[in-house]
This record gives C-alpha cells, sequence and structure tokens, in this order.
C-alpha cells in the first residue's frame, strides 16, 4: 500500500509538472501571437479573394469564404506551432496541439468580423 502510495504521488508530481510545462508553452507570450496574427493575417483576404476562382476549380469548395476562413485559421496554428518549434525547441504533443486549436477556435467570431470588414473594405475601395 505504501509502495502505491508513493508511485501514484510521483505520477501526480509528473502531471503536475507536465501542465505547468504546457501553460509556461502557451502561454502570454503565445497568446499575444494568435492577437497579432488575427490582426495582421486577416487583411490577406484581399489577395486570396483576387485567387478564389483558381482555388476553387482545384479544392472545388462551394463557400470562398469559409474556405479562405479555414485557410487563415489552418496558417495561425501552423505559425503558433511553428513559434513553439523556435522557442522551446520542440514540437508541440498532442496536449498542446489540441491548445492550440481552441485558442484559435475560441478567436472564431473575430476573426470572421476581421476578414468582413476587410472584404467589405475590398468592395469600397
Amino acid at each position: 500500500m505504501f509502495v502505491k502510495s508513493i508511485r501514484l504521488k510521483k505520477f501526480n508530481n509528473l502531471l503536475e509538472l507536465d501542465q505547468k510545462r504546457d501553460s509556461m508553452v502557451l502561454g502570454p507570450y503565445i497568446r499575444k501571437e494568435i492577437d497579432n496574427a488575427i490582426k495582421n493575417w486577416c487583411p490577406n483576404v484581399t489577395l486570396l479573394k483576387k485567387g478564389e476562382s483558381r482555388s476553387q476549380k482545384v479544392w472545388k469548395f462551394k463557400s470562398g469564404s469559409d474556405f479562405i476562413y479555414g485557410y487563415l485559421v489552418g496558417q495561425m496554428e501552423g505559425y503558433i506551432a511553428g513559434i513553439i518549434v523556435g522557442k522551446y525547441g520542440k514540437i508541440p504533443d498532442i496536449g498542446e496541439s489540441k491548445e492550440i486549436r481552441k485558442m484559435v477556435e475560441v478567436r472564431a467570431k473575430e476573426i470572421r468580423e476581421v476578414m468582413s470588414y476587410h472584404e467589405k473594405k475590398d468592395k469600397i475601395d
């Protein structure tokens, strides 16, 4: 019983260390980079819209806005993963990858609003 208790404590300590490491990796710096990605990448809607018909022929999508949204979100997730590789010298594990996806997904409405703003702005210009 005593040995099991020690093993359980060691396991819990390792789990706690792992969770602290994850929170460091996906901490405020990464969240700031997601903010920057949303502000700076969504204007790319203009460029993506220009190539939409060509992309549609290749990818066979039905909604250009949904395709561009998915493209931007995928690029943001890859960008954040690249930052982790550069900053921490490791590829994000499954848990970190899920957390990155969640961090971007919770911003879906904001991403779409910024995209919509730039789409409308391009029509006016």
